[in-house]
């Protein structure tokens, strides 16, 4: 099944919409589009009065209550399951490659003093400012920073990132910066 994060150019409401603080939201469910099911993560932005959101389609309708979301538009509409997912903020310690799976690693972040091996993949990326980056595959540039991520099958000690937070001060950019060209000595000449 294929995953995917689409911003949103229209409209988002929350079922049961009540008065909010500042708070970010992630959601994790499957669609169908385009006569396809994938699997889709929704990010959204409650910020005293007004919704921010990142997702495909036209209109979307969380039912926190039923674990739906509604939703029609150009590619098709369905009513499907959907998770809202833990927020997990803490220190990034550790990085290693698990054992089996090609391209998945363990993130190992410290959470109110206990320690929790993370699965991370290719997460969405909530930038501070401006839209989210659909993947991102280099976690490694957050080592030793708090961050804040979204898990889903989430325990005691385990789970699976779904949606990282930028930390505060960095400015991810959405590829990686050039290495400089490593220039080779000149041979000396006789």
């Amino acid at each position: 099944m294929k995953r995917a994060a689409i911003r949103l150019g229209l409209v988002v409401i929350l079922a049961a919409a009540e008065s909010y603080g500042q708070e970010r939201r992630v959601y994790e469910g499957v669609v169908d589009l385009k006569q396809k099911t994938i699997g889709t993560v929704v990010l959204l932005e409650i910020a005293e009065g007004s919704l921010k959101g990142w997702v495909g389609g036209n209109r979307y309708e969380i039912d926190e209550r039923k674990g739906k979301i509604s939703y029609s538009g150009p590619d098709g509409e369905g009513s499907r399951f959907v998770q809202r997912l833990e927020r997990l903020s803490g220190r990034f310690e550790e990085l290693s490659e698990e054992s089996g799976f090609s391209g998945v690693n363990i993130a190992a972040i410290e959470v109110r003093g206990r320690r929790r091996d993370l699965r991370v993949g290719r997460p969405a990326l909530w930038k501070q400012d401006g839209p989210p980056f659909e993947t991102f595959e280099r976690i490694e540039e957050m080592l030793g920073k708090e961050i804040a991520v979204w898990v889903a099958g989430s325990n005691e000690r385990t789970g699976r990132v779904v949606a990282v937070e930028e930390p505060e001060g960095m400015n991810i950019p959405l590829k990686a910066p050039k290495k400089p060209k490593e220039t080779q000595p000149k041979k000396p000449t006789r």
